[in-house]
């Protein structure tokens, strides 16, 4: 067996991984515990219930028992004798005489997260006093979580019911379901409660689970009550005829909000709200307890001694009041009006049949005309919500917006119909056909959109099978997604053409012109949509390994100190899936496996000398600013260091953190005491690095370990996520590179490549007739050990100069500021290697730092196809320097027909921000320049940009 996955327990024989995040449920039998076991082991994370049975029921365990990942003690918690390698949640389900001394040190051992659930009645003061062992309970483990720095919080619940329920809850819908299931519910008269608010417990475990996996939710209390409450004579009726009901719906009558304090902070923090109708919870509930024994509650005995004792709180006294006073204004007698006399009014005969003849001109063709263009205005606005609601998550709305889309064109379709005799005599002929093809492409139009929105929605359904938020297994959803992206493809393809064939446009009356344009904007954003959701659906069977096994290695890459691909390498994670599933993830610092290299790599120059480094590790790996050739460095390294192979490697810097949190909302750090959110990430950072620092040390590089940590665990691990949200947050990194992926699979890779999602530096493309094609990568590596790319701000001025036969010079500058307050880690000096590649063949007349003449430091190389030039840099703490080059292109701008065109592309470097970017051409008086962009002056041009991404300029000149 191997050592780094399982572990016997000693003390008690249970076989756990090491590597699977492992959950103790104490009360695991009970009603809640045994749905809460449930939904872990659905999670895919190990589950050891904890029950002295005195209680609660072994039976309710029963699906549980057969899942390997649970194991069951029966045991109180007093004697809990563990010997546990991880610990990584703790749930309690109180009972009175319980002790959680015990538990509370595997809580501080281990650091886990611990959720007491406790009661909604202890916000009533006389409730309260009965359940003065809870609130002590609540109090201690408050205590002991800040004496210790500990991850707890706390849910208060009301009631709640379903399947496994014990009907000890003194409560209104226990006492219906009760007398339901034992047939007198008719005769039911002890229910004294005007209305009820108990959970159904599928909502109540979401509930629970999101209390404890949400981010920054420690030392909180949540409650969990229906919002709005339902009148328990309405209950009534249902369990009266439920099939009816289940048939025809159920629509409660509305009745005021009765929150509890925390109830809708609850609601906004976690983005919760009930899920589960009240006919299909009944249902579901009844259903269950249908031919077993049920013995009578005692809280039904003794609800029957006291039927004539009920005593109404002052809230139930004043709500009931309310809805009698309403029912007392809707029986108040209206007193009748006298009928209304209309003044006689006289008109000739020929009049009346004028009027008679213009309404029915208007109902003929003015009317059908309003409607129609009712029918467009429709399909245009809720083709629009469709796309936003894709865009948020939210497919149902969407499949919802489309089908009133489909509706509207239906409609438009009827009215064309009603007026085929018309049509038939020849009259407006022409209109009729162009009115036809507009309700033909609106058709194919919606059918695309539904497509997409149910392609993607399938799609992300088979994320959340890979991750195991759901049990099923993803290849089916992604062959399904990948039929209804077909769908929506040739159907986009379609409406595509149609769109852009100029007669059909010719024929489109003018005020319609606008609105086609929308639908062609809107069509483009689905196209997008669907050509990244297709190829995403064609590899992601082969990158989660439907067939076999592979492990991926994601690095976080420190962009505060900037290196070529991104920035210094502190800590990494290993993914494994298996047959489409998510296994496991480790999260670990690269100074851990960096000591296990067993043999001496000799470091590039630059590091050598830069850095006074005399090996090389993983963590200086990604030294080329071709991250597929830093990628193999990296997996090659890793592999030396820990024996292990990998098929890809993905870097994200804290920025691209920055995008995840922006969706995945603020992050505890119990370790640093911290909540982490997308506006203080970065100060936090520095924060930390700069009070732990010291050569060597794990202070220095932890904090981002257990960021990274946090996040890779609530993307894969916690439910319900927004996976929309996060797709777009990535591809937003990706597009501004921070975040990059190598893949070794040739095939995959290519795709990669191809969206630029690679971080390769460009190679030369073969030369075209009359384009010029110009190039420009530099790149930096702060090789001074600190952060002080936290500090840094830089923009770049780039001039082009066209000679009269067609030479070409460039000048860049860049205008460098160092805020660092100090020479005092983590600020300090930036000590910069620069490398610039330009076309091949280029020469660099001349670099300037500041006033001083630095030509005489720059190497030259050849690299990638490019000539290259390398210089160190130094800028001190609030010192403001600018770094000026002078160099010219190899070759000339050459003429077809008395036109050419020039084009540059500026690369961006992986781990900058949004540095600004201002492009000036300067061209010769016997060139002209095709067409406006930017500001024109005379023979130049100035156009202003950043470099959040690749930019590319393209410019046409004729003689």
């Amino acid at each position: 067996m191997d050592e780094n996955t399982n572990s016997i327990n000693q003390k008690t024989g249970i076989l756990l991984s090491r590597n699977t995040p492992l959950a103790l449920v104490v009360g695991a039998a009970g009603f809640l515990g045994s749905h809460l076991v449930d939904v872990l082991l659905n999670k895919g994370l190990q589950v050891v219930g904890l029950d002295d049975l005195i209680k609660n029921k072994k039976a309710n365990l029963e699906q549980a028992s057969k899942n390997k990942n649970f194991h069951l003690l029966i045991s109180s918690p007093a004697e809990l004798d563990l010997d546990l390698t991880r610990l990584d949640y703790i749930y309690v389900i109180p009972q009175e005489n319980w002790n959680l001394k015990e538990i509370f040190k595997y809580f501080k051992k281990h650091s886990s997260r611990f959720l007491l659930v406790s009661s909604v009645k202890l916000y009533d003061a006389k409730t309260s006093e009965s359940l003065l062992w809870l609130k002590k309970m609540e109090g201690g483990l408050a205590g002991f979580a800040a004496d210790n720095s500990l991850n707890a919080r706390i849910l208060r619940l009301g009631p709640v019911f379903g399947p496994r329920m014990d009907f000890t809850e003194s409560d209104p819908i226990a006492r219906l379901i009760y007398a339901s299931l034992k047939g007198e519910l008719q005769n039911e008269t002890l229910v004294a409660d005007f209305s009820a608010r108990s959970l159904y417990v599928e909502d109540a475990i979401d509930l629970t689970v999101k209390s404890m996996l949400s981010g920054a939710t420690a030392l909180r209390i949540f409650d969990g009550v229906l919002p709005v409450p339902i009148k328990v004579a309405e209950i009534k009726q249902v369990l009266l005829d439920p099939v009816w009901y289940d048939q025809k719906g159920f629509t409660p009558q509305e009745l005021p909000p009765w929150p509890t304090p925390n109830l809708q902070k609850t609601i906004q923090f976690l983005n919760w709200q009930p899920k589960t109708g009240l006919v299909a919870a009944l249902r579901e509930t009844l259903s269950f307890f249908k031919d077993k024994e049920i013995d009578e509650p005692a809280q039904l005995e003794q609800a029957k001694e006291d039927k004539k004792d009920v005593e109404w709180g002052s809230d139930k006294k004043e709500e009931l009041e309310a809805f009698k006073q309403i029912e007392q204004l809707s029986e108040k007698k209206v007193p009748a009006k006298k009928p209304l006399k209309l003044p006689k009014i006289n008109l000739p005969k020929n009049k009346i049949f004028l009027c008679l003849c213009l309404v029915l001109v208007f109902y003929a063709l003015v009317w059908p005309a309003i409607r129609a263009g009712v029918g467009v205005l429709t399909f245009r606005i809720e083709l629009s919500k469709a796309s936003e609601n894709l865009s948020k998550g939210d497919f149902e709305a969407g499949l919802k917006n489309v089908s009133q889309a489909k509706q509207a064109v239906l409609e438009t379709k009827a009215i064309f119909s009603s007026l085929e005799p018309l049509k038939e005599v020849g009259f407006l002929k022409d209109q009729f056909k162009t009115g036809e093809e507009l309700s033909n492409l609106g058709q194919v139009s919606a059918d695309a959109a539904g497509a997409a929105v149910e392609g993607i929605k399938l799609l992300y359904q088979g994320l959340r099978a890979v991750t195991g938020e759901i049990n099923d297994s993803p290849k089916e959803y992604f062959n399904s997604s990948r039929v209804e992206l077909a769908k929506a493809y040739e159907d986009l393809a379609y409406a595509e053409a149609q769109i852009n064939d100029e007669e059909f446009l010719q024929r489109v009356p003018r005020f319609l012109l606008p609105r086609i344009s929308s639908l062609k904007e809107r069509l483009g954003q689905y196209s997008g949509l669907v050509k990244r959701a297709r190829a995403a659906a064609a590899i992601l069977p082969e990158i989660v390994a439907m067939e076999g096994e592979k492990n991926y290695l994601i690095l976080l890459q420190n962009n505060m100190e900037l290196r070529p691909t991104g920035g210094f390498i502190g800590s990494f994670a290993v993914v494994n899936f298996q047959g489409g599933k998510l296994r496991t993830l480790k999260v670990n610092d690269v100074y851990v496996i960096d000591g296990q290299l067993s043999i001496h790599v000799e470091p590039p120059k630059e590091i050598k000398e830069d850095l006074g480094q005399v090996n090389w590790y993983l963590r200086d790996a990604n030294w080329e600013p071709d991250f597929p050739t830093s990628a193999k460095q990296i997996e090659w390294f890793y592999t030396k260091e820990t024996g292990d192979k990998v098929w890809g490697v993905i870097t994200l810097d804290v920025s691209g953190m920055e995008n995840l949190l922006s969706v995945l909302g603020p992050l505890d750090l119990p370790d640093y005491n911290e909540t982490i959110t997308q506006e203080n990430l970065f100060e936090r950072a520095v924060t930390h690095a700069e009070a732990g620092f010291f050569p060597g040390s794990q202070a220095k590089k932890s904090f981002l370990t257990a960021l990274v940590n946090q996040t890779l665990n609530k993307i894969f691990f916690s439910s319900g996520q927004n996976w929309p949200g996060i797709v777009s947050s990535m591809g937003k990194s990706l597009e501004e590179k921070h975040m990059l992926i190598y893949l070794d699979d040739p095939k995959l890779f290519s795709f990669v490549v191809s969206e630029n999602w690679a971080g390769a530096m460009p190679r030369p493309s073969s030369k075209k007739e009359a384009l010029f094609q110009d190039f420009l990568s530099l790149n930096e590596a702060n090789l001074g050990a600190n952060k002080a790319n936290y500090y840094l701000s830089r923009n770049y001025h780039l001039e082009t100069v066209i000679g009269k036969d067609g030479e070409i010079r460039h000048r860049l500058k860049i205008n460098y500021l160092n805020a660092s307050p100090g020479d005092v880690w983590p600020a300090g000096k930036y000590k910069n290697r620069v490398r610039l590649y330009l076309p091949f063949g280029s020469k660099l007349i001349r670099a300037l730092w500041g006033e001083t003449d630095i030509t005489h430091t720059v190497s030259n190389f050849a690299d990638f196809g490019r000539s290259g030039y390398s210089f160190p840099l130094t800028l001190l703490p609030q010192e403001q320097k600018s770094l000026i080059l002078d160099y010219e292109i190899a070759g000339k701008l050459e003429f077809k027909d008395n036109r050419s065109s020039y084009r540059i592309d500026i690369i961006k470097q992986p781990g900058t921000l949004k540095e600004p970017l201002e492009w000036k051409l300067v061209y010769p008086i016997n060139y002209q320049l095709e067409g406006e962009q930017g500001v024109i002056g005379p023979q130049e041009q100035v156009i202003s940009s950043d470099l959040s991404k690749d930019r590319s300029f393209e410019v046409q000149f004729s003689k």
